[in-house]
């Protein structure tokens, strides 16, 4: 494993990516999660790196970090929309990497995922009605749902064997229920780490074809998939279920662009297309942030290369810390990462309380989610964000070795 750079070649030269300098977000950048770490624990150690929200501690592609270079240099950031060829940018690149066949009138942008997922909640569901969501899971999905007047309906995942499953008995049930209308689906799953099979997507899509549910499928993580594994979206699926389909996309996860606010969503029914706008008119949506356009054009087109360093990346990192904890700290358990760069823990065998565990995390300064954020069922688990340079999770594992020894 290389761990300096990965090298990929391109038109015939190669190119180098370091994804293992550490940029200090701490002191000058305003990073919330820097903040909150400060926030929780101000005597922490120095040179400490968080591991909870799900941005990378990686700079972003040269390509990337250019085209917004040449915009500042060239243009004037005011008021905008998408520039000539972004629609062609965000096609071609579902094409190639999920087999999508999307059209540029399929496309909204919004100031990021958690801002659409309100308004699409209300757009396919009544007020009072349940909608649907697999915990544990991102915790912003309670949030947005009773936000928007509706009901949480938790169809709990089954967790056995150190993996986890979708309950389809349970979620046959809840779809049968008159009053729920909607499934908030998230693929590949955070926090649990799992990329459902097509398999799995094309059942849970029967379900709710036929009881007439419809599905938000927020895909953020879909580029992020381990060897072995391969993301199958919503969006290949076609028939009725494509009219009730709202599909959530972004290059945030992906290309580390979360503060660019600014998500793609495909939606293929027209009628849902215009219930949509009519919402994020009613609320005042603002218009997008062109360096939100300039980025994403620029990592579809030319972010491809460092895309796949990326992964050879995460893929050691996530090697790494489920090796050393199964070697180094059998008390707890690595769940097998198949997507997302976020790995999940189980701590349960520790004994302790939600707040006991967090507690011994924050002592050995250890900042990852702690999993109550995530539901009921991420009590006693922990999520540690891998994106980072290999040497911070070096360090993040023997404190984590230290913390567990100490019991």
């Amino acid at each position: 494993m290389i761990l300096k750079a990965h090298g990929e070649r391109v038109n015939g030269m190669k190119q180098n990516y370091d994804f293992d300098t550490l940029i200090d977000r701490g002191r000058f950048g305003g990073a919330a999660k820097w903040n909150m770490m400060e926030e929780k624990k101000a005597d922490h150690d120095v040179g400490i790196v968080p591991l909870s929200v799900a941005d990378m501690e990686f700079q972003i592609a040269p390509e990337i970090r250019q085209a917004l270079k040449n915009y500042v240099d060239t243009q004037i950031p005011g008021y905008s929309a998408a520039p000539k060829g972004y629609a062609q940018s965000v096609c071609a690149f579902m094409k190639r990497h999920h087999g999508l066949d999307v059209r540029s009138e399929y496309l909204m942008q919004t100031p990021g995922i958690v801002y659409a997922l309100p308004r699409a909640v209300r757009a396919l569901t009544q007020d009072g009605d349940g909608v649907i969501i697999m915990t544990p899971v991102y915790y912003p999905f309670y949030r947005v749902i009773r936000h928007a007047g509706r009901v949480v309906k938790e169809c709990a995942l089954i967790y056995e064997n150190g993996t986890y499953a979708i309950d389809f008995d349970l979620l046959e049930k809840l779809a049968a229920e008159e009053n729920n209308t909607a499934l908030l689906m998230c693929s590949p799953h955070n926090p649990v780490g799992k990329v459902w099979t097509e398999d799995e997507v094309r059942r849970v899509a029967e379900i709710c074809e036929k009881h007439h549910l419809g599905v938000i499928a927020d895909e953020i993580h879909f580029d992020l998939v381990f060897p072995g594994h391969e993301h199958f979206s919503f969006g290949k699926l076609e028939g009725d279920i494509r009219d009730r389909l709202i599909l959530c996309t972004a290059p945030s996860k992906t290309f580390n662009l979360a503060g660019m606010n600014l998500s793609n969503l495909i939606i293929w029914n027209p009628e849902l297309r215009e219930k949509m706008m009519k919402l994020f008119w009613r609320d005042g949506m603002p218009s997008q942030n062109p360096f939100g356009f300039i980025a994403c054009q620029a990592a579809y087109d030319k972010g491809e290369a460092w895309l796949e360093a990326l992964l050879t990346y995460l893929n050691g990192n996530r090697s790494f810390v489920q090796e050393y904890i199964t070697a180094n700290i059998p008390k707890l358990y690595a769940i097998p990462l198949e997507g997302t760069y976020l790995q999940w823990i189980d701590c349960t065998k520790l004994g302790l309380s939600k707040e006991a565990l967090e507690n011994l995390m924050l002592d050995y300064d250890l900042f990852m989610d702690e999993g109550y954020l995530f539901g009921d069922g991420g009590i006693g688990f922990e999520r540690l964000n891998l994106a980072c340079p290999r040497k911070v999770l070096e360090a993040a594992m023997e404190r984590l070795k230290a913390a567990v020894d100490s019991l």
